[in-house]
């Protein structure tokens, strides 16, 4: 290739004087700002900067002109080989060049219209643009028209050091020579950083005087005259410009080239990445796909290796490890390997070592010793080498390991849905990318045979090696994971619902790699298909299955000899059985056995159980028979979909004595309508578990109602959706879940506790039941849909699932179809009724108001207005009225509105409520005995502390104050049950209400404190301590405890509140509380009794008073006067009236009582033998007793309390 000098073809070229400044790089041709160029002055007209533009254009060409320099030419075909002329090895876009002159003189850069040609029939897309007037003149040989600029993406030069690249670099194109060279000029050195002085300076440094003439002689060929080095030729040129750049020109920039690493191996790289672009277009990629996949992996081949290369560590935080305290250095012995793995440890040490992965420490106060693990590879390629790891256990002892959530595959799968297009990509040597601290690089050096290596890369098998990586993988594609990737430490796994999609996130994932210099395995990668292999499971738009070789292996297994190799087929086989219905049930014998093998040797680890052999733990016809059914359910293992948010999600529940299992399906909207067997119901997961130890012994409906808890908390991630579940149960189940006391009142604490867990963990779901009666054999002929479990009936119907109590869990009033009622559609049904001639039942229309109403004040409901009956139902019901009991509703209706069935309906309507149903509880009298009655307001006062579950802010505990004559209480939310919120909340009630001198509580550390004792003497109060363990003494309170429990989870069942959001109702439970009519008040509310303030409940809300009147000042003043005076009479008189009301209803209890037949009021003495009854211990209720004994009496202190004695 000739050197050039460029002319432009202009005829004549303007004169500058010396006086002329040029302006500085990059600023204003107008007012020489940097801060923004001459088509942004503000100060410059377009006009006036086109001007300015075409004179500096001129210029330019003009000092073209007027710099062209003549020097001798260097033929390059009679360069010597052994010479190093300024030329190296490159390759552009992958395609290698027989010669690349780096030209410290020349002005601009060639490339030879050869190495376009080259690159054409590969199939490369060229940036080729076409330019005019511009000429390159050669010394000593004709001119170069140029016609033609191309840019390359990429141009590789190889050096000792290592690859450089240069990215988007420019060159004419010399069409007359078709050799494969290219000349890189002065600018583009410039940017490298060649200097002239930095040369000379390097030469000084070696030599201050040099002798040249016998290196010059000994180099020429007998005759030859010196040659003159390739150094010296230069083309003069600027840099190119586009035609349609002409912005470049004001903005005075050249092109920017960033030296990377670079495989130098790029080749091979691409060979294989062009061989993955042929098995995309077998998948089914269009041929416009392929084009443009061709050119994201050509762009982006560095972030590709096959081999090691000279490549720095990933771009993050280096992984930093922490010593327990104490800890002390460990150093191993070197082990004894065979000659193969020496020689492999030899060869593989010597790479790691060339590379910069590890280096020599033969001081190292650590050491862990290499172990040689086979690989598959090498059952078909003898010649292929294991794999090296490293044994660092002990070291992992004495590390703090670093916590970081792993993902959950089973959950991130569910992004899927929707995916049709899928790529795999897999990292190069794994964690040897990743870099590790240098204060860390010690604490996991090695030694083999020879010597103690230390890495600088995270070795495989450190404690924070597999969270130190996952995090490194967020970091790096932190935004695309779960929308467009997941990734499983090195695995990466990209989908799109199309083609095009599916490549703009291989580009994006790809630049995040090039970005944070993380290497992929070309041999490992897919980059398009419709079903891909990932993390063990093959992954399509259909669903998800586990690898066809995982199973495959796990059939063809022999039957195992020793326990050991039991527990090992056991443990493969669990890691699927989500896609196994009734695992549990198939492999129990399996479990059993193992079990037995753990008793004999006292441990479950596997190099103990080795030593067990089958015959030891009673193997038989039954463990065999179990082992043949998990590899047959493996050959028949259930494909599972990705969840679609557009289906129904269906949860079906099955428990045994000794087993429970669980489906998860979905299908179509609307299907759920049809008959079963026409249902198209497609798998998502199952579950299944084996009742064991005290399980085994619960009673069959506790087995039952523990399935759909459990199922619910493990499947958690599909079933918490806005649309909600179905939950094909016995009702029953639920109704024992919420209700325990209702079916067993004698139930255990701990039973009682755990029944109250998943009554509240169960609220957290919205969710419709679909009753299933027990003889519909619903699980049945969903398992043999997918070959599992066998049909309990030989013969059966058309399966049918009744729906019964179908509510969804949404508050009626929150409901967008409810309408509150109104005054005018309540006159509305009324002038109906009157119209149709329906009988009036003595209701008139009064002057006060439009509405018709009874004698007694109530508004008339016609018999024909069931919807507005219906909706009055609910107002008095649900919401704020806080789901209290049917007498209550009923009062609360009674004293605003009349019908004639009002008592029938409201007991109907509160009966069939689901959130009372599943919330409400048995009456369980208490005995009789001697309390304090309270005869007046603020008299008495009653507190208790009530544990609920830890709520939002750490709230744990409800602590209630009821005064004992009107019931009205307070709810005070607490962090816990100390004297110190006691002593506060009793403080407040003082303030507000005035101080109560009689106090009444039980004798817990909260209440019977010096704290609490101070406050009493300093108040001159009395307080009385109920008698231990007997609960029913502080009855007042408990009741309110037991209302605020059954208020709570009805309110946080209708509202679809989570579990923890339970302190947000408690102002709502006590307003319910405090509001409603109460029978021992005489239908007053305890808000009324308490405060003389009118109680109200929602349905006041619905009839408004009428249009206010005009008064006097004096007049409001005298009524105000008259209006206190007979409020204090009638307080009096409604005290009396109360207290009055309450005494006649206990007399009448206690009438009841004696009338019992058979009832005998126990009289007891010293030294009598008796059974005592505690509500501590095992016992779930206050109200729930469970009988001790025999004891004997030692001393009576009063009539009803006892001091007794075990005598057992």
């Amino acid at each position: 290739m000739a050197p050039a000098a460029a002319t432009g073809d202009t005829s004549g070229t303007p004169s500058t004087s010396s006086g002329d400044r040029r302006p500085a790089r990059g600023s204003c041709l107008k007012c020489q700002s940097t801060d923004h160029q001459v088509r942004e002055c503000p100060r410059c007209t377009p006009e006036e900067a086109t001007r300015l533009l075409r004179e500096l254009r001129e210029r330019r060409e003009a000092r073209r002109s007027e710099s062209v320099r003549k020097l001798d030419i260097v033929d390059t075909s009679k360069r010597l080989k052994s010479d190093d002329r300024g030329s190296v090895a490159a390759a552009i876009d992958g395609i290698a060049v027989t010669a690349l002159m780096l030209d410290t003189g020349a002005d601009t850069s060639l490339v030879a219209r050869g190495v376009l040609e080259a690159l054409t029939q590969m199939g490369k897309v060229l940036r080729v643009n076409p330019v005019a007037g511009i000429t390159l003149s050669p010394v000593g040989k004709e001119k170069i028209n140029v016609t033609r600029i191309v840019t390359f993406d990429e141009v590789v030069l190889t050096t000792s050091a290592g690859p450089l690249m240069l990215r988007n670099l420019s060159f004419y194109v010399e069409e007359d020579n078709g050799s494969m060279e290219i000349i890189v000029g002065r600018p583009i050195m410039r940017l490298l950083g060649y200097s002239t002085d930095k040369l000379l300076v390097e030469a000084r440094k070696v030599r201050p005087d040099w002798e040249l003439g016998v290196a010059q002689s000994d180099n020429l060929e007998p005759g030859a005259a010196p040659a003159v080095t390739p150094g010296m030729r230069r083309l003069f040129a600027e840099p190119p410009m586009l035609p349609d750049e002409e912005d470049a020109v004001g903005r005075h920039e050249t092109r920017t080239v960033t030296p990377t690493m670079h495989p130098t191996n790029l080749t091979e790289v691409i060979q294989y990445l062009e061989k993955k672009v042929e098995i995309a277009k077998e998948m089914g990629l269009t041929l416009d796909g392929q084009a443009r996949l061709t050119t994201i992996l050509h762009v982006r081949a560095d972030s590709f290796r096959v081999d090691f290369g000279n490549d720095p560590p990933v771009r993050v935080a280096p992984m930093q490890v922490h010593l327990k305290a104490g800890a002390k250095p460990v150093r191993a012995q070197p082990r004894r390997y065979s000659p193969t793995d020496r020689e492999f440890l030899d060869r593989h040490t010597c790479a790691l070592l060339d590379h910069g992965l590890v280096y020599k420490k033969h001081r190292s106060r650590w050491a862990s010793v290499p172990r040689i693990v086979r690989k598959k590879e090498q059952d078909s390629d003898p010649t292929a080498d294991p794999r090296m790891t490293i044994d660092t256990r002990s070291v992992n002892e004495k590390t703090e390991p670093m916590p970081w959530p792993m993902l959950v595959l089973d959950v991130v799968i569910g992004e899927l849905e929707g995916a049709r297009f899928f790529f795999v990509l897999d990292w190069f040597r794994g964690y040897w990318q990743l870099p590790l601290h240098p204060d860390s690089q010690e604490l996991y050096s090695f030694v083999t045979h020879r010597r103690i290596y230390t890495p600088t890369r995270v070795p495989m098998g450190a404690t924070d090696a597999v969270a130190y990586c996952q995090g490194v993988v967020e970091e790096i594609f932190g935004d695309l994971l779960g929308h467009c990737m997941l990734a499983w430490l090195d695995d990466i796994l990209g989908f799109a619902e199309t083609e095009e999609a599916l490549l703009d996130v291989l580009d994006q994932v790809l630049a995040r790699c090039e970005q944070y210099g993380l290497k992929l395995h070309a041999k490992k990668c897919t980059f398009f298909s419709t079903k891909v292999k990932w993390c063990g499971r093959i992954i399509s738009a259909d669903g998800v299955t586990h690898c066809p070789e995982r199973v495959q292996g796990l059939v063809e297994m022999q039957r195992p000899r020793t326990t050991g190799e039991l527990q090992q087929f056991v443990c493969a086989a669990n890691w699927m059985r989500q896609s196994l219905p009734e695992y549990s049930r198939i492999s129990a014998p399996l479990y059993e056995a193992l079990d037995r093998a753990a008793q004999v040797v006292g441990s479950h680890k596997k190099n103990q159980l080795s030593k067990v052999g089958l015959e030891d733990v009673n193997w038989g016809d039954a463990e065999v028979a179990s082992f043949e059914a998990v590899r047959t359910a493996l050959l028949k293992m259930v494909p599972l979909a990705h969840p679609n948010p557009t289906m129904d999600v269906c949860l079906y529940i099955d428990a045994s004595q000794d087993f429970w299992g669980a489906a998860v399906t979905q299908l179509p909207a609307g299907e759920a309508q049809r008959p079963l067997a026409e249902q198209d119901h497609r798998p998502l997961a199952f579950l299944s578990g084996r009742f064991v130890g005290a399980a085994s012994r619960w009673s069959t409906i506790e087995k039952e109602a523990y399935a759909i808890v459990e199922a619910t908390r493990r499947l958690e991630y599909l079933l918490l959706r806005p649309r909600g579940f179905r939950l094909y149960t016995d009702h029953r189940n639920l109704v024992y879940i919420f209700n325990p006391y209702a079916t067993d009142g004698t139930m255990a604490r701990y039973q009682a506790h755990e029944l109250q867990r998943w009554a509240l963990s169960l609220m957290s779901f919205q969710y419709i039941i679909e009753h299933v009666p027990g003889e519909v054999n619903v699980w049945g002929d969903l398992l043999s849909r997918w070959g599992a479990g066998q049909v309990r009936e030989d013969e059966h119907e058309a399966t049918r699932v009744a729906r019964l109590a179908v509510v969804e869990r949404v508050s009626p009033l929150e409901d967008p179809e409810f309408v509150w009622p109104s005054e005018a559609e309540t006159k509305a049904v009324q002038d109906a009724a009157r119209e149709a001639g329906q009988d009036l039942e003595e209701a008139q229309q009064t002057g006060e108001r439009e509405l018709m109403v009874m004698p007694s004040g109530q508004v008339w409901i016609p018999a024909d207005g069931e919807a507005l009956r219906q909706r009055l139902c609910v107002i008095a019901h649900a919401g704020a009225s806080g789901h209290r009991g049917a007498q209550t509703t009923q009062r609360a209706l009674e004293s605003v509105f009349y019908w004639k069935t009002l008592a029938v309906d409201v007991a109907a309507f509160v009966g069939e409520c689901l959130h009372c149903m599943a919330t409400a509880s048995g009456r369980i009298p208490r005995p009789f005995g001697e309390t304090l009655v309270a005869t007046k307001p603020n008299e008495i006062l009653h507190f208790d502390y009530l544990s609920m579950v830890e709520g939002d802010g750490g709230v744990k505990y409800v602590l209630g104050l009821k005064d004992g004559m009107s019931g009205y209480v307070e709810l005070v939310a607490c962090l816990q049950a100390t004297a110190d919120t006691a002593y506060q909340a009793l403080i407040d009630w003082f303030k507000r209400f005035g101080v109560v001198h009689q106090w009444v509580s039980d004798q817990g550390a909260h209440f019977r404190n010096q704290i609490v004792e101070r406050l009493q003497r300093a108040l001159g109060a009395q307080h009385h301590f109920v008698t231990a363990y007997t609960p029913w003494a502080n009855g007042t309170v408990e009741v309110v405890n037991r209302e605020v429990l059954k208020c709570m989870k009805a309110l946080l069942s209708e509202r679809r509140l989570a579990i923890r959001d339970w302190p947000a109702l408690l102002p709502v439970v006590q307003a319910a509380l405090n509001s409603m009519p109460a029978d021992r008040l005489g239908g007053k509310s305890p808000l009324t009794a308490f405060t003389a303030l009118p109680g109200g409940t929602q349905l006041t809300s619905i009839l408004h008073p009428r249009d206010p009147e005009e008064a006097s000042i004096h007049w409001v003043a005298q009524e105000i006067q008259e209006h206190l005076d007979s409020v204090r009479v009638a307080l009096d008189g409604l005290h009396v009236e109360m207290v009055n009301a309450s005494e006649k209803r206990r007399r009448a209890a206690r009438e009841r009582h004696a009338r019992r037949q058979g009832v005998k009021l126990q009289k007891f003495s010293e030294g009598d033998f008796v059974l005592a009854a505690t509500a501590t211990g095992r016992s779930g209720n206050k109200l729930a007793l469970v009988w001790r004994g025999p004891k004997r009496i030692v001393r009576a202190l009063n009539d009803f309390t006892f001091e007794v004695q075990d005598i057992v």
